[in-house]
């Protein structure tokens, strides 16, 4: 380096670090405020200079300035007030740009240069990627404290956090619907000891587990009112002793209650009135209210499906170790000496360290157990896995409509129609049952509730009563469009959950019905006979006119609003 260089490169200046975001916020609006007094002060000076005797213009504009600087001022005041950990950085933007704005306009109404703009071109210059990447790191890092700061407080991280205030956002709408009083959730919490049993009418808390004798007397009244209402089950036990234990809707009733106190009445007889004026609506006669005010309602189905017991820290720490615990069980431990097995192309490509593993490389006298132990100790290699039983396509009779039966499809409304070629309900199949159709027919007749009719009566053959694994062709196959088929494009069938809903006679749902206890899957293969997998088939002529017939006993039954003459439940097998 030459001396001229040498003195050039000392004499330049240094690059500035960027200027911080708040604190370059802080400026403009501090300068804003100070132009715009300034400008105030000139409208000022202008009055008083003034030597004729009208002085009312210059009095209007010395007005209009001061107030304008006021306003900057006020903005620039919030801005020096403004608390990272209070609110966003977008709030001190706001507060700069409203200081620089009345600056401008307090500089036009003193007829001066508007010098304020240049503050809000500075305002409005895009960060340089040095500001914006130190922006960034200030945010994550605010963020990374305030979340240090929750979870030390609070033992939880963000999802159960918000998990912990929807449960009380829930137990404020649910609890008061409940009409109990502080007893109710005593009888709950002995029950959640397990020590909660009855004997001879009366319940009794235990003094012991396994106890069915002896113990502090309970409500009784308060007990059957709790167990009629299904929040506790009971287990029959030797001696003729019943223990109650919670039900899975008592358990979220009680953590509910507990959340939310204030939802809980005084009295029972303030309890009863709740519960009559809520059911005074409902019931007709004098009797009937009183009745069902006292009985227990069931706890709100949104509350109940919604409600999820929120985890902390720890027991997310304890159930990772006792999760790793048996994984490490599950894959055999480790086994000292023994070298976890590998496919032959690893094992060929990458040698074995001699100082690491040397009784495999150096010891040719190896002990003959080695390989015994290599078999006990060394983790086992998963088997190949198994074809999906979901993904296996299950092929179904089809059944093609008579004209008869074309001409209800056609009579059903135009949305109600739509939703039956989405569901397959256009042709479906019944299955063989062991229920007569007139039985059947009987039940939905007198045991079904009036919504379920309403929905029922709007498809040509029912809608309830058909499972997933009954429906027909899906509606792209019906337009002879096998190439586009529900079930090809979706890689697999629609699978049905396993679960219903067993509504009450106020149609509330009381219970959820398990219909499978063993997860077998009840699945909806389109009938149609084009493969579902594989190279798309060609497009399928158009129908001939007159459409291939099947026995009139595989016609399913109609719905009442058109008859229709009932199948046998296995013509079609």
């Amino acid at each position: 380096m030459t001396e001229n260089q040498a003195t050039s490169t000392a004499g330049a200046p240094e690059p500035q670090p960027a200027e911080a975001q708040p604190r370059k916020l802080l400026r403009i609006a501090q300068a804003a405020a100070a132009l715009a007094v300034a400008a105030a002060d000139e409208a000022t000076e202008a009055v008083c200079r003034s030597r004729s005797g009208n002085t009312a213009r210059l009095e209007e504009v010395m007005h209009a300035a001061h107030a304008q600087a006021r306003d900057a001022e006020k903005y620039a005041d919030w801005a020096a007030e403004w608390d990272a950990s209070a609110t966003t950085e977008h709030t001190l933007v706001r507060y700069a740009t409203s200081a620089v704005d009345h600056a401008v306009r307090a500089q036009s109404a003193a007829g001066i240069d508007t010098t304020a703009a240049a503050l809000r071109a500075e305002l409005e210059q895009p960060p340089t990627p040095q500001q914006h990447a130190e922006r960034e790191s200030e945010r994550r890092r605010r963020e990374a404290q305030a979340e240090a700061e929750e979870r030390a407080a609070t033992g939880m991280d963000q999802g159960n956090r918000d998990q912990a205030y929807m449960n009380a956002f829930y137990a404020e709408d649910a609890v008061p619907q409940l009409g109990w009083t502080a007893g109710h959730v005593r009888v709950l919490e002995v029950a959640d000891t397990g020590r909660l049993y009855w004997r001879d009418r009366q319940a009794r808390q235990a003094a012991r587990h396994g106890e069915g004798e002896g113990g502090r007397k309970v409500s009784a009244d308060r007990t059957r009112a709790l167990y009629e209402a299904r929040f506790l089950v009971a287990t029959r036990q030797d001696g003729g002793a019943r223990v109650l234990t919670l039900s899975p809707m008592g358990r979220v009733a009680l953590e509910l209650a507990r959340l939310y106190p204030e939802g809980l009445h005084a009295t029972d007889k303030d309890a009863y009135q709740a519960r009559y004026d809520q059911v005074a609506k409902r019931y007709d006669r004098s009797d009937e209210k009183k009745a069902a005010a006292r009985r227990l309602p069931p706890l709100e189905h949104s509350a109940l499906r919604n409600y999820r017991r929120p985890v902390t820290l720890v027991e997310q720490e304890l159930q990772a170790q006792r999760d790793e615990a048996e994984q490490w069980e599950d894959e055999g431990g480790y086994c000292p000496g023994v070298q976890a097995p590998r496919p032959a192309a690893a094992a060929s490509a990458e040698s074995v360290p001699t100082a690491v593993y040397p009784s495999v490389r150096t010891a040719p006298t190896a002990p003959a157990g080695q390989e015994l132990l290599r078999r006990l100790f060394a983790p086992r290699v998963g088997a190949a896995p198994s074809p999906d039983p979901l993904r296996t396509v299950i092929r179904r009779p089809r059944r093609t409509l008579t004209p008869q039966e074309r001409e209800v499809v056609q009579d059903v409304p135009l949305l109600n129609f739509q939703g039956a070629l989405i569901m397959g309900l256009v042709d479906p199949v019944p299955n063989a049952s062991p229920m007569p159709e007139t039985e059947g027919e009987w039940v939905r007749e007198h045991a079904w509730p009036d919504h379920f009719h309403t929905i029922e009566s709007k498809y040509p053959w029912g809608f309830y009563r058909w499972a997933m694994c009954e429906r027909g062709v899906c509606w792209n196959c019906l337009s002879n469009r096998c190439d586009l088929c529900v079930h090809r494009q979706e890689g697999g069938p629609h699978v049905d959950d396993n679960t219903d809903w067993v509504h009450g006679s106020t149609g509330r749902v009381v219970a959820r019905l398990i219909l499978r206890a063993d997860d077998a899957p009840c699945v909806w293969w389109c009938r149609c006979a084009c493969p579902k997998d594989g190279p798309a088939p060609g497009r399928n002529p158009a129908p001939a006119a007159t459409p291939e017939r099947i026995p009139e006993e595989s016609t399913p039954a109609s719905t009442p609003r058109r008859p229709v003459e009932c199948p046998e439940q296995d013509a079609l097998f």
